[in-house]
Protein backbone atom coordinates (compact mmCIF):
# COMPACT_ATOMS: atom_id res chain seq x y z
CA UNK A 1 0.00 0.00 0.00
CA UNK A 2 1.34 3.07 -1.11
CA UNK A 3 1.05 6.05 1.12
CA UNK A 4 0.28 9.26 -0.58
CA UNK A 5 1.14 12.39 1.23
CA UNK A 6 -0.43 15.72 0.26
CA UNK A 7 1.39 18.89 0.91
CA UNK A 8 -1.01 21.66 1.54
CA UNK A 9 0.29 25.12 0.94
CA UNK A 10 -0.74 28.60 -0.15
CA UNK A 11 -1.14 28.95 -3.87
CA UNK A 12 -0.16 32.33 -5.40
CA UNK A 13 -0.93 33.61 -8.92
CA UNK A 14 1.24 36.27 -10.53
CA UNK A 15 -0.75 38.60 -12.77
CA UNK A 16 1.14 40.88 -15.17
CA UNK A 17 -0.70 44.07 -15.96
CA UNK A 18 0.81 46.38 -18.57
CA UNK A 19 1.32 49.87 -17.13
CA UNK A 20 3.10 52.98 -18.18
CA UNK A 21 6.36 53.40 -16.31
CA UNK A 22 7.65 56.82 -15.53
CA UNK A 23 11.36 56.75 -16.29
CA UNK A 24 13.44 58.24 -13.53
CA UNK A 25 16.99 58.26 -12.33
CA UNK A 26 17.63 57.05 -8.77
CA UNK A 27 20.11 58.91 -6.68
CA UNK A 28 21.51 57.80 -3.31
CA UNK A 29 19.98 59.77 -0.46
CA UNK A 30 17.44 61.51 -2.74
CA UNK A 31 13.75 60.85 -3.27
CA UNK A 32 13.15 59.75 -6.85
CA UNK A 33 10.83 62.04 -8.87
CA UNK A 34 7.21 60.95 -8.96
CA UNK A 35 5.38 59.96 -12.10
CA UNK A 36 2.98 62.55 -13.60
CA UNK A 37 0.48 62.49 -16.45
CA UNK A 38 2.25 64.29 -19.21
CA UNK A 39 0.73 64.90 -22.65
CA UNK A 40 3.30 65.14 -25.42
CA UNK A 41 3.30 68.32 -27.51
CA UNK A 42 3.46 68.20 -31.28
CA UNK A 43 7.21 68.71 -31.44
CA UNK A 44 9.53 66.05 -30.01
CA UNK A 45 13.28 65.91 -29.63
CA UNK A 46 15.74 63.03 -29.24
CA UNK A 47 14.81 59.49 -28.21
CA UNK A 48 15.33 58.61 -24.55
CA UNK A 49 14.74 56.22 -21.66
CA UNK A 50 15.44 58.60 -18.79
CA UNK A 51 15.23 62.31 -18.14
CA UNK A 52 19.00 62.43 -17.98
CA UNK A 53 19.10 61.45 -21.64
CA UNK A 54 17.42 64.75 -22.54
CA UNK A 55 18.79 68.23 -22.92
CA UNK A 56 18.36 71.07 -20.43
CA UNK A 57 14.74 72.03 -19.69
CA UNK A 58 13.42 68.79 -21.24
CA UNK A 59 12.12 65.48 -19.85
CA UNK A 60 11.72 61.94 -21.19
CA UNK A 61 8.14 61.16 -22.11
CA UNK A 62 7.03 57.51 -21.85
CA UNK A 63 10.62 56.32 -22.33
CA UNK A 64 10.24 57.36 -25.95
CA UNK A 65 11.12 60.96 -26.71
CA UNK A 66 12.46 64.09 -25.09
CA UNK A 67 9.94 66.89 -24.75
CA UNK A 68 10.34 70.47 -23.56
CA UNK A 69 9.02 71.14 -20.08
CA UNK A 70 5.87 73.16 -19.52
CA UNK A 71 6.31 76.84 -20.47
CA UNK A 72 9.28 75.96 -22.66
CA UNK A 73 9.36 75.69 -26.44
CA UNK A 74 11.56 73.88 -28.96
CA UNK A 75 14.06 76.05 -30.78
CA UNK A 76 16.09 74.64 -33.66
CA UNK A 77 18.91 76.25 -35.57
CA UNK A 78 21.54 74.91 -37.92
CA UNK A 79 23.75 73.50 -35.18
CA UNK A 80 21.56 72.38 -32.30
CA UNK A 81 18.14 72.02 -30.71
CA UNK A 82 17.20 73.41 -27.31
CA UNK A 83 14.24 74.24 -25.08
CA UNK A 84 13.80 77.96 -24.43
CA UNK A 85 11.53 79.54 -21.85
CA UNK A 86 8.35 81.11 -23.23
CA UNK A 87 8.07 84.82 -22.41
CA UNK A 88 5.23 85.89 -20.13
CA UNK A 89 5.46 89.65 -20.47
CA UNK A 90 6.85 92.28 -22.82
CA UNK A 91 10.39 92.98 -21.65
CA UNK A 92 11.16 89.40 -20.60
CA UNK A 93 14.65 88.15 -21.55
CA UNK A 94 14.93 86.02 -24.69
CA UNK A 95 17.30 84.42 -27.16
CA UNK A 96 15.02 83.82 -30.15
CA UNK A 97 11.86 85.33 -31.68
CA UNK A 98 9.88 82.15 -31.05
CA UNK A 99 9.97 82.74 -27.29
CA UNK A 100 8.05 86.00 -27.80
CA UNK A 101 5.70 85.01 -30.62
CA UNK A 102 4.12 82.12 -28.70
CA UNK A 103 2.67 84.68 -26.28
CA UNK A 104 2.49 87.94 -28.21
CA UNK A 105 1.65 86.72 -31.75
CA UNK A 106 3.62 87.22 -35.00
CA UNK A 107 4.07 90.98 -34.60
CA UNK A 108 6.62 90.47 -31.80
CA UNK A 109 10.34 89.71 -31.80
CA UNK A 110 13.41 89.20 -29.63
CA UNK A 111 15.35 92.42 -30.02
CA UNK A 112 18.48 93.11 -27.97
CA UNK A 113 17.63 89.95 -25.96
CA UNK A 114 14.30 91.41 -24.83
CA UNK A 115 10.80 90.54 -26.06
CA UNK A 116 9.32 93.56 -27.83
CA UNK A 117 6.67 94.36 -30.42
CA UNK A 118 8.09 94.59 -33.94
CA UNK A 119 8.48 97.91 -35.74
CA UNK A 120 5.11 99.02 -37.08
CA UNK A 121 3.19 97.25 -34.32
CA UNK A 122 2.09 98.02 -30.77
CA UNK A 123 1.17 96.21 -27.54
CA UNK A 124 -2.45 96.05 -26.40
CA UNK A 125 -4.42 93.60 -24.28
CA UNK A 126 -1.60 91.07 -23.98
CA UNK A 127 -0.56 90.89 -27.65
CA UNK A 128 1.29 92.77 -30.35
CA UNK A 129 -0.92 94.08 -33.18
CA UNK A 130 -0.06 95.71 -36.48
CA UNK A 131 -0.32 99.49 -36.08
CA UNK A 132 -2.88 101.01 -38.47
CA UNK A 133 -3.38 104.76 -38.90
CA UNK A 134 -6.54 106.76 -39.59
CA UNK A 135 -8.20 105.90 -42.87
CA UNK A 136 -6.18 102.69 -43.33
CA UNK A 137 -7.62 99.12 -43.54
CA UNK A 138 -7.96 97.25 -40.22
CA UNK A 139 -9.19 93.85 -38.99
CA UNK A 140 -9.91 94.74 -35.36
CA UNK A 141 -10.10 97.93 -33.29
CA UNK A 142 -6.84 96.77 -31.65
CA UNK A 143 -5.05 97.58 -34.94
CA UNK A 144 -6.02 101.24 -34.56
CA UNK A 145 -3.20 102.55 -32.40
CA UNK A 146 -4.22 106.22 -32.37
CA UNK A 147 -6.04 107.19 -29.20
CA UNK A 148 -9.84 107.48 -29.55
CA UNK A 149 -9.85 105.60 -32.87
CA UNK A 150 -11.65 102.35 -33.73
CA UNK A 151 -12.06 99.98 -36.66
CA UNK A 152 -15.26 101.04 -38.45
CA UNK A 153 -16.39 99.09 -41.55
CA UNK A 154 -12.83 97.88 -42.09
CA UNK A 155 -11.03 101.23 -41.67
CA UNK A 156 -9.59 103.06 -38.67
CA UNK A 157 -11.62 106.17 -37.84
CA UNK A 158 -12.04 108.54 -34.92
CA UNK A 159 -14.77 107.63 -32.48
CA UNK A 160 -18.01 109.58 -32.06
CA UNK A 161 -17.55 113.32 -31.33
CA UNK A 162 -13.88 113.19 -32.40
CA UNK A 163 -12.25 113.95 -35.75
CA UNK A 164 -8.71 113.80 -37.23
CA UNK A 165 -6.26 116.63 -36.64
CA UNK A 166 -4.67 118.39 -39.66
CA UNK A 167 -1.74 115.93 -39.70
CA UNK A 168 -4.13 112.96 -39.57
CA UNK A 169 -2.08 111.42 -36.76
CA UNK A 170 -4.48 112.05 -33.87
CA UNK A 171 -8.16 112.36 -32.94
CA UNK A 172 -9.31 115.61 -31.34
CA UNK A 173 -12.68 116.57 -29.80
CA UNK A 174 -15.20 117.86 -32.35
CA UNK A 175 -16.49 121.37 -31.57
CA UNK A 176 -19.82 122.23 -33.21
CA UNK A 177 -20.90 125.54 -34.73
CA UNK A 178 -21.61 128.14 -32.06
CA UNK A 179 -19.42 126.48 -29.42
CA UNK A 180 -16.24 127.98 -27.93
CA UNK A 181 -12.94 127.06 -29.58
CA UNK A 182 -9.22 127.92 -29.71
CA UNK A 183 -8.07 126.69 -33.14
CA UNK A 184 -9.70 126.48 -36.56
CA UNK A 185 -9.09 122.73 -36.82
CA UNK A 186 -11.17 122.11 -33.70
CA UNK A 187 -14.32 123.15 -35.60
CA UNK A 188 -15.78 120.00 -37.11
CA UNK A 189 -18.24 121.59 -39.58
CA UNK A 190 -16.94 121.86 -43.13
CA UNK A 191 -16.13 125.45 -44.22
CA UNK A 192 -16.07 126.70 -40.62
CA UNK A 193 -13.39 128.55 -38.64
CA UNK A 194 -12.68 129.61 -35.06
CA UNK A 195 -13.35 133.21 -34.05
CA UNK A 196 -13.74 132.61 -30.31
CA UNK A 197 -16.60 130.31 -31.36
CA UNK A 198 -16.91 128.02 -34.36
CA UNK A 199 -18.57 129.99 -37.16
CA UNK A 200 -18.89 129.89 -40.95
CA UNK A 201 -16.11 131.16 -43.22
CA UNK A 202 -16.52 134.18 -45.49
CA UNK A 203 -18.85 133.49 -48.46
CA UNK A 204 -20.69 130.85 -46.44
CA UNK A 205 -23.96 131.02 -44.53
CA UNK A 206 -25.24 129.06 -41.54
CA UNK A 207 -27.92 126.50 -42.38
CA UNK A 208 -31.35 126.60 -40.76
CA UNK A 209 -30.51 123.73 -38.41
CA UNK A 210 -27.24 125.41 -37.39
CA UNK A 211 -25.14 122.38 -38.30
CA UNK A 212 -23.74 123.29 -41.73
CA UNK A 213 -21.96 126.13 -43.49
CA UNK A 214 -23.45 126.47 -46.97
CA UNK A 215 -21.71 128.18 -49.88
CA UNK A 216 -23.19 131.57 -50.85
CA UNK A 217 -24.22 131.54 -54.53
CA UNK A 218 -23.50 134.44 -56.89
CA UNK A 219 -25.32 133.45 -60.08
CA UNK A 220 -28.84 132.41 -61.00
CA UNK A 221 -28.85 128.71 -61.90
CA UNK A 222 -26.25 127.60 -59.34
CA UNK A 223 -27.14 124.67 -57.08
CA UNK A 224 -28.51 125.40 -53.62
CA UNK A 225 -30.07 123.81 -50.54
CA UNK A 226 -31.61 126.82 -48.80
CA UNK A 227 -32.91 130.28 -49.77
CA UNK A 228 -30.20 132.08 -47.76
CA UNK A 229 -27.50 130.78 -50.11
CA UNK A 230 -29.11 132.60 -53.03
CA UNK A 231 -30.44 135.69 -51.24
CA UNK A 232 -27.06 136.77 -49.83
CA UNK A 233 -25.37 136.69 -53.23
CA UNK A 234 -28.21 137.40 -55.66
CA UNK A 235 -30.77 140.10 -54.93
CA UNK A 236 -34.44 139.13 -55.42
CA UNK A 237 -33.68 135.39 -55.70
CA UNK A 238 -34.58 132.17 -53.92
CA UNK A 239 -33.68 128.46 -53.95
CA UNK A 240 -36.12 126.87 -56.38
CA UNK A 241 -37.79 123.48 -56.19
CA UNK A 242 -35.20 122.15 -58.66
CA UNK A 243 -32.39 122.90 -56.18
CA UNK A 244 -31.08 125.90 -58.16
CA UNK A 245 -31.09 129.64 -57.51
CA UNK A 246 -33.88 131.38 -59.42
CA UNK A 247 -35.58 134.79 -59.48
CA UNK A 248 -38.58 135.36 -57.22
CA UNK A 249 -42.06 136.11 -58.59
CA UNK A 250 -42.34 139.27 -60.78
CA UNK A 251 -38.59 139.20 -61.41
CA UNK A 252 -36.67 137.73 -64.34
CA UNK A 253 -33.15 136.56 -65.10
CA UNK A 254 -30.71 138.50 -67.22
CA UNK A 255 -27.29 136.92 -67.19
CA UNK A 256 -26.47 135.95 -63.60
CA UNK A 257 -28.80 138.38 -61.75
CA UNK A 258 -32.49 139.23 -61.38
CA UNK A 259 -34.43 142.31 -62.58
CA UNK A 260 -38.00 143.43 -61.90
CA UNK A 261 -40.41 142.58 -64.74
CA UNK A 262 -41.17 145.64 -66.92
CA UNK A 263 -43.67 144.96 -69.68
CA UNK A 264 -44.11 146.89 -72.92
CA UNK A 265 -44.73 150.59 -72.32
CA UNK A 266 -43.55 150.32 -68.67
CA UNK A 267 -40.84 152.61 -67.33
CA UNK A 268 -37.28 151.21 -67.46
CA UNK A 269 -33.66 152.12 -66.90
CA UNK A 270 -32.03 149.44 -69.06
CA UNK A 271 -33.12 147.00 -71.77
CA UNK A 272 -32.48 144.26 -69.19
CA UNK A 273 -35.53 145.50 -67.25
CA UNK A 274 -37.86 144.82 -70.16
CA UNK A 275 -39.61 141.51 -70.80
CA UNK A 276 -42.22 140.10 -73.15
CA UNK A 277 -44.19 136.87 -73.15
CA UNK A 278 -41.66 135.18 -75.41
CA UNK A 279 -38.61 136.79 -73.87
CA UNK A 280 -38.41 136.63 -70.10
CA UNK A 281 -35.70 134.53 -68.42
CA UNK A 282 -32.42 134.48 -70.32
CA UNK A 283 -28.68 134.17 -69.76
CA UNK A 284 -28.18 136.69 -72.56
CA UNK A 285 -27.69 140.34 -71.58
CA UNK A 286 -27.77 141.87 -75.10
CA UNK A 287 -30.87 143.47 -76.61
CA UNK A 288 -33.23 140.87 -78.06
CA UNK A 289 -36.81 141.63 -79.14
CA UNK A 290 -37.45 144.38 -76.60
CA UNK A 291 -35.45 147.49 -75.70
CA UNK A 292 -35.51 150.45 -73.30
CA UNK A 293 -35.82 153.68 -75.31
CA UNK A 294 -36.38 157.00 -73.58
CA UNK A 295 -36.90 155.05 -70.31
CA UNK A 296 -39.80 153.12 -71.84
CA UNK A 297 -39.95 149.44 -72.80
CA UNK A 298 -40.65 149.20 -76.56
CA UNK A 299 -40.07 146.70 -79.33
CA UNK A 300 -36.46 146.61 -80.48
CA UNK A 301 -35.25 147.44 -83.97
CA UNK A 302 -36.62 145.07 -86.63
CA UNK A 303 -39.40 143.99 -84.23
CA UNK A 304 -43.02 145.16 -84.10
CA UNK A 305 -45.75 144.76 -81.53
CA UNK A 306 -48.18 141.92 -82.01
CA UNK A 307 -51.87 142.74 -82.42
CA UNK A 308 -52.45 141.44 -78.85
CA UNK A 309 -50.09 144.22 -77.68
CA UNK A 310 -48.10 142.00 -75.29
CA UNK A 311 -45.24 140.73 -77.43
CA UNK A 312 -42.70 141.87 -79.99
CA UNK A 313 -42.25 139.77 -83.13
CA UNK A 314 -39.78 140.11 -85.98
CA UNK A 315 -41.15 142.30 -88.84
CA UNK A 316 -42.13 140.46 -92.05
CA UNK A 317 -44.16 141.31 -95.16
CA UNK A 318 -46.44 138.36 -94.55
CA UNK A 319 -47.79 139.66 -91.26
CA UNK A 320 -47.28 143.35 -91.61
CA UNK A 321 -50.97 144.16 -91.93
CA UNK A 322 -51.78 142.40 -88.68
CA UNK A 323 -49.15 144.21 -86.63
CA UNK A 324 -48.54 147.71 -85.38
CA UNK A 325 -45.12 149.33 -85.02
CA UNK A 326 -44.68 151.51 -82.00
CA UNK A 327 -42.22 153.61 -83.97
CA UNK A 328 -44.95 154.24 -86.57
CA UNK A 329 -47.41 155.21 -83.84
CA UNK A 330 -44.94 157.68 -82.37
CA UNK A 331 -44.47 159.26 -85.84
CA UNK A 332 -48.19 159.85 -86.49
CA UNK A 333 -49.14 160.95 -82.96
CA UNK A 334 -48.09 164.62 -83.57
CA UNK A 335 -50.19 164.80 -86.73
CA UNK A 336 -53.21 163.36 -84.94
CA UNK A 337 -52.80 165.87 -82.13
CA UNK A 338 -52.41 168.79 -84.60
CA UNK A 339 -55.45 167.72 -86.63
CA UNK A 340 -57.55 167.53 -83.50
CA UNK A 341 -56.49 171.05 -82.53
CA UNK A 342 -57.52 172.43 -85.95
CA UNK A 343 -60.94 170.80 -85.75
CA UNK A 344 -61.54 172.34 -82.35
Amino acid sequence: MTTIRTVVGISRILVLVPVTVCATISYVGEEPPRCSNRTPPLQTLAKCQYDADCMKNAYCWNQEACLCKENYIVYKNRTHVECLKVANAIGDPCEADVQCRVTFAPYSECRQNICQCSDGSHYVEGRCYESVGLGEPCQTHRNCYIRDSYCVTGYCACTLKYHPNPRNDGCIPSIELGEKCLKDYECVAENSRCIDICSCKVDHVLSKDGKQCLKVRNSVGESCQENSQCQLGIKDSECGSDGKCSCIENFHQRGSVCFRDMMLNDRCQSHRDCVTVTYKHSNITEVMNVDCIDNTCVCAKDYIMSKELYDCIRYSDNGAESTISWQQIFRILPFIFFSTFLII
